[in-house]
């Protein structure tokens, strides 16, 4: 019976300790549309929301992205410690793709950054953005896929700001 209590321990261990409360902010540094540098450990401090789309979904990024910080920007305070991205994960996208960027550079456009070896793409789902929300350690608080996003979503984003003012 002992035998059998140490192998389920241990076969459990992994599992209580690599779950999403132990997933942490991955490491990167990628650029955006316009060749400006962003690197994740710039984020430390900060409650960070990181958006991400697959390349064939570029225009639902930007439209999710806009959503969401503009309407956040409504909300916050001076104070709050926050920092948005969005970024394109661009690993198997066609030349035509990288075209329309280009293109599109010189419009004044909300920063994008480009994932062109697929550092993030882990969890992207055709169709829909990826959000993500980082505490200010860098631990995971929130994630969760959208096809659309309104102002109740926003307001519901927020309250992980708003716990951050608590702390």
């Amino acid at each position: 019976m002992k035998k059998r209590t140490l192998v389920f321990l241990y076969l459990l261990l992994p599992a209580l300790l690599f779950s999403d409360s132990q997933v942490t902010l991955p490491r990167f540094q990628l650029q955006d549309q316009k060749g400006v540098a962003f690197s994740s450990s710039s984020v430390k401090g900060n409650t960070y929301f990181l958006l991400g789309c697959g390349f064939r979904d570029i225009v639902l990024c930007r439209k999710h992205g806009r959503k969401i910080y503009w309407k956040m920007q409504t909300l916050l305070k001076d104070e709050d410690k926050v920092i948005f991205s969005a970024y394109l994960d661009l690993k198997n996208a066609p030349q035509t793709v990288f075209d329309y960027i280009l293109q599109e550079k010189d419009k004044d456009y909300e920063s994008i950054l480009l994932d062109k070896q697929g550092i993030l793409s882990l969890g992207l789902v055709g169709g829909k953005s990826y959000l993500r929300v980082y505490s200010p350690k860098g631990s995971l608080l929130h994630s969760e896929y959208f096809q659309t996003v309104d102002d109740a979503k926003v307001l519901e984003l927020f309250e992980f700001v708003k716990k951050g003012r608590r702390k």
